[in-house]
């Protein structure tokens, strides 16, 4: 990397102490992972930027196993996440579209769901048609759960899925409050974690940064707590409140540089795992500045990358590498 920091074309209100402080996770990215960093594009939206744009058919999209319906409807997104996934609501439909996006020339399928009133999302009745994607249509097979269970971990294990995905939050009071969820706690999350691992699955935890209503609270817990598990990736998004009930709409978001501090400190806390931005973060200028810390503070990819990102990487010595998969998939080889 070239000696200190390279200015953006367009300064964006950028904090350049900030960004010398983040320095220490390029560094440690750098001395773990080398100069490659992953930026996605995964295929449930269209995303182009002058200087980011894959020519290809969608490789990866979302199936959603409840379409739109989500019975927990807690305050983080009231469902509204599942809007662009594909429908398939029954384990005959989710078969019928795999073959389908199979045939379309997609190689990769992440299967999530609305969570019921537990914060589970009910994948029990889909093992058989997870394996069928799996093991006869060779799709590359990828799980958003909430809480698990012995079963489910199993189950999911004996479907032969490559990965599982699971938010996990740090403070009780968030899991009361944002995800309705007063007979949860963190000890719940952590018991999801554990048996992922006991069943052998790779494990690709999520953390969603400002979840208690655009407030930081309890992002470090949930770093902590993941950090005992040996994760085989680590994904960060930001809250995003359009997609909340309307007491979220009206809250802005944890500034950029709030999340610069948690991305440094998952580096830090995490220095020889995959660590990603996730496609769900707030538009605009904040994003901008978001994607340029991000890059300083030694993630190893970042999904649907702001404009003048990729451009900015090549100047400081980092060697992008652009996919059509989703940033879960920076754990596999072949990306």
């Amino acid at each position: 990397m070239q000696e200190g920091i390279v200015p953006l074309l367009e300064d964006t209100g950028l904090d350049y102490n900030l960004l010398e402080r983040l320095l220490e996770g390029f560094r440690i990215r750098e001395e773990n992972f080398g100069k490659k960093i992953h930026f996605y594009s995964p295929g449930f939206k269209h995303y182009q930027v002058d200087d980011f744009y894959i020519e290809t058919t969608p490789k990866f999209v979302d199936v959603s196993i409840t379409g739109r319906n989500c019975e927990l409807m807690c305050d983080h997104c009231a469902s509204k996440i599942l809007w662009h996934m594909i429908p398939a609501t029954t384990p005959e439909e989710l078969k019928r579209v795999g073959e389908e996006l199979k045939a379309k020339g997609v190689d990769g399928i992440l299967i999530s769901g609305g969570s019921n009133k537990d914060g589970v999302v009910e994948l029990y009745p889909f093992f058989k048609a997870i394996e069928y994607l799996k093991k006869e249509l060779k799709l590359l097979t990828t799980c958003h759960v909430g809480l698990v269970d012995k079963a489910l971990a199993e189950g999911l294990k004996e479907a032969g899925v490559d990965a599982v995905l699971i938010d996990i939050i740090g403070d009780d009071r968030t899991i009361r409050e944002v995800y309705k969820l007063p007979h949860k706690s963190t000890k719940d999350y952590e018991e999801s974690l554990r048996l992922l691992k006991e069943y052998g699955h790779r494990i690709v935890p999520h953390v969603i940064i400002g979840l208690h209503y655009g407030k930081i609270l309890g992002e470090q817990k949930a770093i902590d707590i993941i950090s005992q598990f040996d994760p085989d990736g680590l994904v960060l998004v930001v809250v995003m409140p359009y997609y909340g009930k309307a007491k979220f709409q009206l809250l802005p978001p944890p500034k950029a540089e709030e999340c610069a501090d948690v991305i440094l400190y998952a580096r830090k806390k995490l220095p020889k795992t995959p660590v990603v931005i996730g496609c769900a973060r707030p538009a605009g200028p904040e994003r901008t500045k978001l994607d340029l810390y991000s890059l300083y503070a030694g993630v190893n990819g970042i999904t649907f990358p702001a404009e003048g990102i990729l451009t900015h990487a090549k100047q400081i010595g980092l060697e992008p590498v652009i996919s059509p998969n989703c940033c879960s998939t920076v754990i596999f080889p072949i990306n």
